[in-house]
């Protein structure tokens, strides 16, 4: 029998909050923290914060979230897994990018800016990261940091909602020894799925694109050479009382819930953490905090205001966040703080190098006008499951790839790569670059490892191809320009300027084309060349150009304060305090060295959960 979600929601303003015998507090009113004292002060109420939140209240322990963004209950956007990523500027940062020049990129960065964080406004697509990717984390100097710790934590927060005969019948796959019962996180496939004979066309010609990829049953659970093709669930639930699939964010799940209230949890929204204060020895004792000027927050109180940290202050704001009140705080490279007008208390040059994430793109085919709109093929529904594969260098360059692997292995290209990101500014040192490519490196060529991630989707007049890098080994940074916290950072992403990562972009750009060309699709596609129109003897140069004109994050970033020793730029130790720092840590993507091959919710519960155990134990 399918388990069925239990119900989340408290209420629909604080007041009826209040009425329960112990109520979480969420308010935008300034003196609820102003001048006060909490146990803890976590900055930021998106997945890592709240989660950690969540179990350092639940011992008891008075703590305070502050997020910048706002409570978004009421938006019904954000409820509904309807909209599957949002673009809007509610909850969401959209950050501006610039190139290497100071050149304003064409795409802005979604970032989420509410209580929820980006489990407000992503794609909601839950899947694991393999065991080997999770060791590796240990392997760059993190002791504690291994499948057998971490796996048992990304069970802990999931509650599958294993599908239907109806959702089996269309695609849904379910291996239920990587999927948890019992945890906050509602994951389920839609109700309404994508009707079968769409995926069946991917199902068919993806192996004829991509030789050598497997039909798996669930994504979470990879073959040998960890490249599949599967169905994927999602953080979503059915509500069969308003015939709705609904969002499970961090909120909804941790924050919101009936179960999960209690009177030592408050959360201050609308209002921006400026910098980490420090006493004797470096040890954070609160952090100062406001809401922006000339902002209407009703509840609120103007100017920059003190909390004060009994035991510790938490970052967990984002690889996008973290980093700037790590450097307004005086911690960081001296010349980016010397340059904002900042003093330097602690000199870790690692704070806002490594910084990465996914660009990806996608392409298209046109429908032929006798299937145009027919939901025999087409499928008009906006959540849907769809075909998801995941590509690796021998499916991709196929007779070429023996040449893809030895430029990849060559000791000396891996020299010259991380010579080159000291000198963009992408990383602290020569050392640490080498060791975290490395380890990306080894798993593309000696584990095989997928390189790309290729969603076939299909709409009333179109079919696309969408895609991206999953292991890029180009790298950015992130550094403030100015003192004032609602300056937004300097974000550099340098996205494809690393070759192997033009290779990928390219050859999968080129598969794209073939995909919608071969012959599954022959009856029901009428243009296989729709988008982006380029010749099927267009250049490698010019695929590259329109992949960069294209292209766009896919906010999976990581890296910015990451978790390594010192000596390689590391930010914080494997208990994830920051280094000559007493009474800080940093709990949020940013400590992740390098991206993995998942989407990464499950590993990011995991991380906020283990955190919030060290911190509890003291350690």
């Amino acid at each position: 029998m399918a388990l069925l979600p239990r119900h989340r929601h408290v209420g629909l303003l604080v007041t009826l909050l209040g009425t329960l015998t112990k109520a979480t507090t969420v308010t935008n009113d300034t003196s609820i923290a102003a001048n006060q004292t909490f146990d803890y002060v976590i900055v930021g109420a998106g997945l890592t914060g709240i989660t950690v939140g969540n179990k350092l209240s639940e011992k008891g322990y008075t703590t305070l979230i502050i997020e910048a963004g706002p409570d978004p209950r009421w938006n019904s956007e954000v409820y509904s897994a309807e909209n599957r990523v949002q673009h809007a500027p509610y909850c969401n940062w959209l950050y501006p990018a610039y190139d290497e020049n100071g050149t304003v990129l064409s795409q802005a960065i979604d970032n989420g800016a509410c209580i929820g964080g980006s489990t407000s406004i992503n794609g909601m697509v839950w899947l694991r990261p393999t065991s080997i990717e999770i060791d590796k984390l240990e392997e760059l100097g993190n002791p504690g940091w291994n499948r057998k710790i971490i796996e048992p934590y990304m069970t802990a927060t999931e509650r599958n909602i294993p599908p239907i005969s109806i959702q089996r019948a269309e695609g849904a796959g379910l291996d239920p020894y990587v999927h948890g019962f019992d945890g906050a996180i509602n994951v389920s496939f839609p109700m309404r799925m994508r009707i079968p004979e769409a995926v069946e066309l991917y199902k068919d010609a993806l192996p004829l694109i991509f030789p050598g990829l497997s039909i798996s049953n669930d994504l979470s659970n990879r073959s040998a050479d960890h490249t599949v093709s599967a169905s994927t669930s999602w953080t979503i639930w059915y509500d069969p009382m308003t015939n709705q699939t609904l969002r499970s964010s961090a909120a909804d799940g941790l924050l919101w819930a009936a179960t999960q209230q209690r009177d030592s949890l408050t959360v201050l929204a609308n209002h921006k953490v400026d910098k980490v204060i420090f006493q004797t020895n470096n040890t954070a004792t609160g952090v100062k905090f406001g809401i922006k000027p000339d902002s209407n927050v009703p509840g609120s109180l103007p100017g920059i205001h003190t909390v004060h940290a009994a035991k510790e202050v938490i970052l967990a704001a984002g690889s996008l966040a973290s980093a700037p009140v790590l450097e307004r705080s005086g911690v960081g490279k001296a010349s980016i703080l010397q340059g904002a007008g900042v003093e330097q208390i602690v000199d870790l040059p690692g704070v806002g190098c490594n910084l990465v994430d996914q660009p990806g793109t996608g392409a298209a085919a046109l429908v032929a006008m006798a299937y145009q709109n027919n939901l025999s093929i087409i499928d008009d529904v906006t959540i849907f499951a769809p075909e998801i594969s995941l590509v690796n260098i021998n499916h991709i360059f196929g007779p070429n790839s023996s040449s893809i692997y030895n430029q990849l292995a060559s000791l000396s290209n891996l020299e010259s790569r991380a010579q080159a990101l000291v000198a963009a500014g992408a990383a602290a040192n020569q050392e640490g670059a080498t060791r975290i490519l490395n380890v990306t490196i080894d798993l593309i060529v000696n584990h095989q490892f997928p390189v790309a991630e290729f969603i076939g989707e299909s709409y009333p007049t179109i079919l696309e191809a969408i895609f991206w890098p999953l292991m890029p080994l180009s790298r950015g940074h992130i550094h403030i320009n100015s003192s004032d916290p609602f300056q937004d950072p300097t974000i550099v992403p340098r996205f494809l300027t690393d070759s192997f990562d033009q290779q990928v972009a390219i050859a999968v750009s080129q598969r794209s084309q073939s995909l919608f060309a071969s012959a599954p699709f022959a009856e029901v596609v009428a243009d296989p060349y729709y988008a982006p129109g380029l010749s099927v003897n267009a250049s490698d140069a010019e695929w590259l150009a329109w992949y960069r004109n294209t292209s766009y994050g896919a906010s999976h970033w990581v890296g910015s304060t990451a978790m390594l020793p010192r000596e390689l730029g590391g930010v914080v130790d494997s208990q994830l305090h920051v280094y000559e720092t007493s009474g800080l840590r940093v709990v949020d993507a940013g400590i992740l060295p390098f991206e993995i091959t998942s989407h990464p919710m499950s590993l990011l519960y995991a991380t906020a959960q283990k955190a919030a155990k060290l911190i509890l134990s003291g350690t």
